[in-house]
């Protein structure tokens, strides 16, 4: 049996019913690290809008939401061997506009233990003790974690409140806080497996053995397994988006059961300007794949030019959708609202849009690249929105007057399923390579959302999707019902697939 300390964690960056299955059990323990009056021991009253509990420290309150997310983990997992984690709160990376959320990853990988399903083959600490029946380093907990508590000062993110930490998905959050569940779930499925446990610095292995992964990680273009490449191979691999794809057998045969064709702004008419733009889906409102919007696109005029002011450093518009009611409030009525991003959060702009009886919401980016981020939280937003880069809104306006857009808030139908390539789900692999997010996540691009991602999706709060499976492909036992679709019967959508 071998055994290697691992010193790297996979980062957390700012970043389908979760299964429940009574013969899937783990205990998981979350062990406090912090030194006194600080981070779990905090004994700080928390903020009225926190989403703490009555009675509950500042402390008490963080510690509450590490335990959901473990129990929540302990109900997906089958392990007679207690899973152990080192957590704590710290001062992380915190800016204006991005912040390091959270770390975790496990602290060791064994191979060659007993039951081990593949020889000279390394085993993240929590699932090579599963596999074994036995603590493998009775001494040393398996999973090591940390969290911004910067996040709680104001300081981070243009100083928004802090962290959410109310549990339950279904509560109204304040748009001015960052959920911590979501956080925590994603980063302790790091430390249970979600981990390359490959260098993404050097394409280096970071265990003596062959790490699990080098069985699924494949590279469509060059047609091979990381098992099976050189660290330059590797190296080149890291950023060769899209063809880094994970080549296990469950994960691909439930991808349809996910994922669905990509997000798309549809332009219908006019034919000058009509097809398919990129779109970024949001947070807030309905699902574009169940709920799409057709209809004339109106461009919104609410009336006002926002003020600056402390929270504005730059004035408004009014094409912002920030103030209501539109001055235009009747023409938006029944029809796709069309706004700028900038100077209000998304949530207010498809609210005020909402209200002027508008049936959809496009943003336009008010930067010469990329998508706007559309994220927040209010429940009582019940109409789709889009966010579109800044060219596609362009055209879109210099189209209005005549002869008008009509306009879909959809999918692309016949498209390959958002986030896939050659049938395969993809993991994460820009260029430039980001350190501590590339290759340990499923891509950004899959839609909907998954809880793997790099970027947090704070709508998910217990939802485990395809992270599940992939369990299942490196080890994992979680449920008789989590295999029954491997019926031998259907092929599987991925050519590359190993047992």
């Amino acid at each position: 049996m071998t055994a290697k300390l691992l010193q790297r964690t996979v980062l957390g960056l700012l970043a389908c019913a979760a299964a429940t299955n009574a013969s899937a059990v783990a205990t998981i323990t979350i062990i406090n690290t912090d030194g006194a009056g600080e981070g779990f021991n905090d004994p700080a009253v928390p903020a009225a809008d926190a989403g703490c509990q009555s009675g509950e420290t500042l402390g008490q309150c963080r510690l509450r939401v590490f335990n959901v997310a473990a129990a929540q983990w302990g109900q997906l997992l089958d392990s007679d061997v207690t899973i152990t984690v080192n957590a704590a709160m710290n001062p992380l990376t915190c800016a204006g506009s991005s912040a390091t959320l959270g770390s975790a990853g496990p602290l060791s990988a064994f191979a060659d233990f007993p039951n081990a399903p593949k020889p000279a083959t390394a085993y993240q600490a929590a699932l090579a003790n599963s596999l074994a029946g036995e603590d493998l380093a009775p001494t040393t907990s398996d999973i090591r974690a940390q969290f911004n508590v910067s996040m709680d000062n104001g300081t981070c993110l243009n100083g928004t409140a802090g962290w959410w930490y109310d549990t339950n998905p279904n509560t109204p959050r304040p748009a001015n806080r960052t959920p911590l569940l979501p956080v925590v779930f994603h980063e302790i499925g790091h430390g249970l497996g979600f981990t390359s446990l490959y260098d993404n610095a050097d394409g280096t292995q970071l265990t003596d053995d062959t790490p699990i992964w080098g069985y699924y990680l494949y590279d469509e273009e060059t047609h091979k397994y990381w098992k099976d490449m050189t660290d330059a191979e590797r190296n080149v691999s890291k950023i060769n988006d899209p063809h880094l794809v994970w080549a296990g057998t469950r994960t691909n045969k439930q991808s349809p059961k996910f994922l669905g064709p990509p997000a798309k702004l549809i332009v219908n008419s006019p034919a000058g300007i009509a097809g398919n733009y990129d779109a970024q889906t949001a947070e807030f409102g309905a699902n574009v794949a169940t709920h799409p919007a057709t209809g004339d696109v109106v461009y919104v005029d609410d009336g006002v030019v926002g003020a600056v002011d402390a929270d504005h450093p730059t004035a408004g518009t009014v094409n912002d959708g920030c103030e209501t009611p539109f001055a235009n409030a009747a023409a938006v009525a029944g029809k796709i609202a069309l706004v700028d991003r900038g100077y209000c959060n998304f949530t207010l702009k498809a609210k005020n849009a909402q209200l002027a009886g508008a049936i959809g919401v496009i943003v336009a980016n008010n930067a010469a690249s990329g998508l706007p981020g559309m994220g927040g939280s209010d429940a009582s937003i019940t109409i789709p929105s889009l966010g579109v880069a800044q060219a596609t809104g362009t055209s879109i306006k210099a189209n209005l007057a005549s002869p008008g857009v009509n306009a879909t808030l959809g999918t692309e139908i016949g498209a390959p399923l958002a986030g896939t390539q050659s049938g395969c789900i993809r993991l994460n692999a820009p260029d430039p390579v980001v350190l501590g997010s590339s290759v340990s996540h499923f891509t950004a691009d899959a839609f909907p959302n998954l809880l793997m991602e790099p970027a947090l999706n704070t709508t998910i709060f217990d939802k485990v999707d395809l992270t599940l499976p992939l369990f299942q492909d490196i080890g994992w036992h979680t449920g008789v019902e989590n295999i029954l679709f491997l019926d031998g019967f259907d092929p599987n959508p991925c050519p590359f697939v190993q047992p």
